[in-house]
């Protein structure tokens, strides 16, 4: 009797249908990315800490300070918004979502959230960390659907796409 309704459970869970939610970001241009935030600045992330909402979503605040400004007016510390982090026992990682540690040295496509800190445009597609190659200076890996100059995808300068955000806030022509 037993195995029978194990049986008859299994059966009953196997048929329903399983609902799955995932999201999809489509690729932006460097024309998109830069005409959605609202702040595009070169900054270092000071210290990263982590709320845990009423509700259990864990959410972390990176405080960034602002080496270069490519758009956009602001405070030189900017405090950024991030999905996931540690709290007591429970971590939470979500997929392509950047988690700042002190000493990131970052590109950020910033939008502006109600409560006065900012959002990465696009989740992770705003954020370019930096690094620093002997040699050629400090360079940004882009990503094809930025286009133009960028379309090569790989490693580029970051004063040469700092620039081009410049260009493209100001109303320039696209090179």
């Amino acid at each position: 009797m037993l195995l029978h309704a194990v049986g008859l459970l299994v059966a009953i869970v196997a048929s329903r249908p399983v609902v799955a939610a995932a999201l999809t970001l489509a690729p932006m241009t460097l024309e998109q990315l830069t005409g959605n935030a609202a702040l595009v600045v070169r900054a270092r992330c000071v210290d990263r800490s982590v709320t845990r909402s009423d509700d259990g979503r864990i959410e972390s605040l990176a405080r960034f300070e602002v080496v270069a400004r490519a758009k956009g007016e602001g405070p030189e510390v900017v405090a950024v918004h991030q999905l996931g982090g540690r709290s007591g026992d429970t971590e939470l990682v979500v997929p392509g979502a950047p988690l700042s540690e002190p000493g990131d040295d970052v590109v950020l496509f910033l939008e502006p959230r109600d409560d006065g800190t900012h959002g990465v445009v696009g989740l992770a597609i705003g954020y370019l960390p930096v690094v620093v190659l002997p040699g050629s200076g400090a360079a940004v890996r882009t990503s094809r659907a930025l286009g133009g100059v960028f379309a090569d995808g790989g490693l580029h300068s970051v004063d040469e796409l700092l620039e081009r955000v410049r260009e493209i806030a100001s109303g320039a022509t696209p090179r």
